[in-house]
Parts: C-alpha cells; sequence; structure tokens
C-alpha cells in the first residue's frame, strides 16, 4: 500500500522539478531575447514607484503576468522587473509575446521554485554569452525525449545531494 504512494510522490516531484527546469530554460530565453534591449541602456530604475498603482501604463502592461505577486517581490526584484519592463516596447510583438508567457510562467512557481530557477539561471549566465545562445540553440534542437532524458538526469543529481541547500 505504502509502494503506490511512494512511486506518486516521486512523480509528483519529477513533475514540479521539471517545472522548474523548464521555467527556468523559458526565462533564460526570455532574457536572452531581451539582452539587446537591456544592453542599450542601463539607466537605474527610480526607488520610489515600486507599488503597482504607481508604475506607469507601460510598466504595467509589460508586468501583467506578474501584478498579483507584485506585492510580495521584494525591493530588488521589482527593480529588476522593472528594468526589463522599461525595454519591453522595444520588443517585437512575437517577443513581447514570449517574455510575457514566461513571466506568467515564472509567477505560477512556487517561492522555493523561484529560488531554483534563479540560482539556474545565475549559473547560466556565468558562462559567456556565445556559450549561454549555443547551449539554449542546442537544448531547443533536442528531440522531446531527450529533453526529458536530460531533466530525469538532472533530478536524480539534485535528489542524490539531500542535504544540500537549494
Amino acid at each position: 500500500m505504502s509502494r503506490p504512494r511512494k512511486v506518486d510522490d516521486r512523480k509528483r516531484q519529477r513533475s514540479a522539478r521539471r517545472r522548474v527546469l523548464v521555467a527556468t530554460a523559458l526565462i533564460a530565453q526570455a532574457l536572452l531575447l531581451a539582452q539587446p534591449a537591456l544592453a542599450q541602456g542601463k539607466a537605474a530604475a527610480p526607488t520610489a514607484g515600486l507599488a503597482w498603482g504607481q508604475l506607469s501604463n507601460a510598466q504595467r502592461e509589460a508586468l501583467t503576468p506578474l501584478a498579483e505577486q507584485w506585492t510580495t517581490l521584494p525591493p530588488e526584484s521589482k527593480r529588476k522587473w522593472l528594468d526589463i519592463a522599461d525595454k519591453y516596447h522595444r520588443l517585437s510583438p512575437d517577443g513581447q509575446a514570449r517574455m510575457q508567457a514566461r513571466m506568467a510562467d515564472f509567477a505560477r512557481l512556487t517561492p522555493e521554485q523561484r529560488r531554483t530557477a534563479r540560482e539556474n539561471f545565475q549559473r547560466a549566465y556565468e558562462l559567456p554569452r556565445e556559450n549561454r545562445e549555443s547551449a539554449v540553440q542546442q537544448y531547443q534542437s533536442l528531440p522531446d525525449d531527450r529533453r526529458k532524458e536530460l531533466t530525469e538526469r538532472s533530478q536524480r543529481k539534485e535528489v542524490a545531494r539531500p542535504g544540500q541547500k537549494q
């Protein structure tokens, strides 16, 4: 009787980890798409105006997927999202749609999954840009079964290090 519960628990854990991995890849891809716009100007977002109602219409439009979580985000995260929002209008309509879809995926993650996604993203950004873009292209060109295999292998590594803080 306990065996089916363990199998179900493992399936749920695998599913949750897969969502984190996919969200991380999607966020990294969205930020790669935004990279040229972000590199054009690094004006600091003002510290005032971090409340949702104080954002400009353009910022609120860009950050719509994050509206429900906005009050719970730490100020530094808000500033980073505002930097992205301020460059949002420079993206193509397709790029804007992709970015908002990635934001929506991120907004659906649990706080733990978000932390893991941020850590994975940070590790990815420590690579040189060419290596990062190449890795994303290689991953996207893989067949679905190979992607699934890589996801499961990554999850097994996480399970093998239970004492490590994630």
